[in-house]
């Protein structure tokens, strides 16, 4: 069917005849009426619509501003084409129409005549004109087509429109999405098929005004983005020509180089460094990590340069204070230490006199060695011994012995080369010595050291110098030393556990941290700030201890200390039913030697602080059993036994007890064939029964 017949008389009655018949139910010639058509009819029909009815109301006039607002990117670019073609138009008799993407027609223009015939249909700024509303049309259907169509009279959906002919085209805006749509109409005779070719050309031109105006706003959006990232970054950055000319930095870079920006720009990098940083033999390639020393008015100051080729005309220098570098390097591997002095609680005397002692050490930079049970807050007395030094604003860096396996505690120490092991990273590894340099390490559980780690650490402290393991080069060390063990060394020395000339190495200045139990005094003390710590945390209303709770808090062994308190106040928190924790609720449970095992295991006596004290751990020989040497040497078995019975099964206690960690408490069971879940249950019926566990000397059953 040709298009430009569609308008003859002889069309049209085939067109209105094809009408009739679907109205009717009746089925279409398909040949008498264009497919399009056709199927627009069958939605307008889903509709509900009828071909004498249609919905023809009006929005309001704020209605239809407020709606000209909400789009007044597509009102302000078409409005002004709209106007042009109408000033080529004139009086050729047709509408131009502009809507929205819902239908709603924001603004007409044309004849006084068109625009009355318009008027008497309601065809006016505020009606829609959605296929849903009117069904089959110029306006409506391109929008749910998202194609051009030019509807001829008959083929419109509703009657009253039978005598026009509607030529309309989508406008697309971002993504291809119909935002609107501009439509001409006329009388039957005014119209011709290139009025649609009119149309598309003006829906094209305001579409392509749109996408224009968004990419400029985009690359508008970017480059304040950019100038914006550019601003904020905290590095200084310096771009650059070809001729190594500065044309852009930022006010970060000015600071950093004491200058006015205007005093940089168009300036050579040479001059304002006053030395060349790069080799202009190697500006094609990335240049990483140049250390570079400025001298500005006597001072100097260390920076690390970056050059990258961002373009062939185009270089990118990025630079900061190494100072600051190490700094953000050492927050991001979490080598920053937090606590203080102010931050441990007690006024004990012996806590106070651990306090005084660890702040004479901080204003050296003697080796310190932290002596006390597991849980009495030795990495705080690290950490606030770094704090309150000269080295307080330099990294910290934390190495626990006994959580890395043998095969790669050397390599966290000191680091490797590029392939000095298989699985070896590519780049190499940094040791925590290097990260350390210039600042404190924090050697935690050093009694777990293996023997062969000790004697290379040893020469590390000898020579202050470290190698990374596949390497000859040696890097030069100022590190601080903190080392600390809940094992008694001397003793672990005569067992051979532990290099003699490695410990008096480290115990330059000893200070021991008395176990919480020889603390009475503190134990309210950190009882409230730990309610108040982790009431505030869970949002609980808890405010205090009711006296029976105080007094068993007081009364309890704490073999497990500070960090014993800590857990068993954070569970009562959760579980408390009032504002003050009662004694059912801090839930204390006996699970170490009773008072009747006191008197055959003393209780723990602080060593003097200017040495290292051989029976920290409450086992002295002198107490008539020593459980160290019976595990070490004398009776493994029976040992073993007995520290599970007065532990009450607990692996970690009864490790604890014989001075030595749960790996190598598992390790000893294993080499006897002994079940570990079988011996913890066999411990807690002794405890229950109070009977002797086969293989028990009698001496340990009184």
């Amino acid at each position: 069917m040709d298009i430009r017949d569609l308008s003859s008389p002889e069309a049209q009655e085939k067109t209105r005849q094809a009408k009739e018949q679907f109205r009717l139910g009746v089925p279409v010639d398909e040949r008498s009426v264009r497919k399009e058509i056709l199927e627009s009819w069958q939605r307008s029909r889903s509709y509900g619509l009828d071909f004498e009815t249609a919905d023809k109301s009006l929005i309001s006039p704020a209605a239809l501003k407020k709606r000209i607002r909400e789009r007044q990117v597509l009102y302000d670019i078409a409005a002004p084409v709209i106007d042009k073609l109408y000033d080529f138009t004139t009086g050729s008799g047709f509408l131009s129409i502009l809507c929205d993407e819902e239908g709603y027609v924001l603004k007409t223009i044309g004849d006084d005549e068109i625009r009355a015939a318009a008027q008497k249909n309601l065809l006016v700024e505020g009606c829609n004109r959605s296929e849903r509303r009117i069904g089959t049309n110029g306006i409506g259907t391109p929008l749910v087509t998202h194609t051009p169509i030019q509807v001829f009279g008959e083929e419109h959906f509703h009657s009253p429109h039978n005598n026009r002919v509607c030529s309309g085209a989508p406008i697309f805006g971002p993504g291809g999405v119909p935002i609107g749509v501009f439509c001409l109409t006329g009388r039957s005779e005014t119209v011709s098929f290139h009025t649609l070719g009119l149309a598309v050309s003006v829906a094209n031109d305001i579409s392509q005004q749109i996408r224009m105006l968004q990419a400029y706003n985009t690359v508008d959006r970017l480059q304040k983005q950019a100038e914006l990232i550019v601003e904020t970054v905290p590095s200084g950055i310096l771009l650059m020509n070809k001729d190594l000319e500065i044309i852009r930095t930022n006010s970060r870079g000015a600071a950093l180089l004491h200058k006015p920006q205007n005093e940089i720009m168009g300036k050579k990098l040479h001059e304002i460094l006053h030395r060349e940083p790069f080799s202009p033999d190697n500006l094609e390639e990335t240049i990483d990590d140049q250390k570079v020393c400025i001298e500005e008015g006597g001072r100097k100051t260390n920076f690390i340069f970056t050059l990258n080729a961002a373009s062939k005309d185009h270089y990118v220098v990025t630079f900061v204070k190494t100072e600051s570098l190490q700094k953000k390097i050492h927050r991001l591997i979490g080598s920053e230490a937090y606590f203080t002095f102010d931050d441990i609680i007690g006024r004990s005397s012996g806590i106070q006199n651990a306090i005084a002692l660890a702040k004479i050490a901080s204003g050296n930079r003697s080796t310190v060695l932290l002596t006390g049970e597991s849980g009495t807050g030795k990495e705080l007395f690290a950490q606030a011994i770094h704090n309150a030094g000269p080295r307080r604003d330099a990294p910290f860096v934390v190495l626990n012995c006994a959580a890395l396996p043998k095969s790669l505690i050397e390599s966290e120490l000191f680091g490797y080369e590029n392939g000095a092991f298989t699985g070896a990273r590519r780049e190499g590894y940094a040791g925590k010595f290097e990260l350390a340099n210039g600042g404190t390490i924090f050697l935690d559980e050093i009694g777990d050291m293996p023997l062969d780690v000790q004697a290379s650490l040893l020469r590390v402290l000898q020579n202050r110098e470290v190698s990374r393991i596949g390497s000859t080069r040696a890097t030069k060390l100022d590190v601080r030393i903190i080392a600390a063990t809940n094992i008694n060394l001397p003793e672990s020395i005569k067992n051979n556990a532990f290099r003699g000339d490695l410990y008096y190495r480290l115990n330059v200045f000893n200070i021991h941290i008395p176990p919480l139990r020889e603390r009475p005094a503190d134990i309210r003390a950190l009882a409230e700030y730990f309610l108040h710590k982790y009431a505030e945390f869970s949002s609980r209303p808890v405010r205090g201890f009711s006296e029976e709770a105080f007094r068993a808090l007081e009364g309890h062994s704490w073999y497990g200390n500070i960090r014993e308190l800590e857990n068993i106040i954070e569970r009562a928190i959760y579980v408390a039913r009032s504002e003050f924790l009662t004694v059912e609720e801090i839930h204390l449970v006996s699970n170490f030697p009773s008072t009747d095992h006191v008197e055959t295991v003393p209780s723990p006596k602080p060593a003097p602080v200017s040495s290292a004290s051989p029976d920290f751990m409450g086992f002295s020989p002198q107490g008539g059993l020593d459980l160290p040497s019976l595990f070490e040497a004398e009776d493994p078995l029976a040992a073993i036994e007995y520290a599970l019975t007065a532990a009450n099964g607990n692996i970690s206690r009864a490790a604890e007890m014989l001075c030595a960690n749960r790996r190598t408490l598992y390790r000893k069971l294993h080499s006897y064939g002994l079940d570990p879940k079988q011996l913890r249950r066999q411990a807690k019926r002794k405890k229950s029964s109070g009977g002797a566990l086969p293989g028990v000397p009698n001496s340990l059953n009184k």
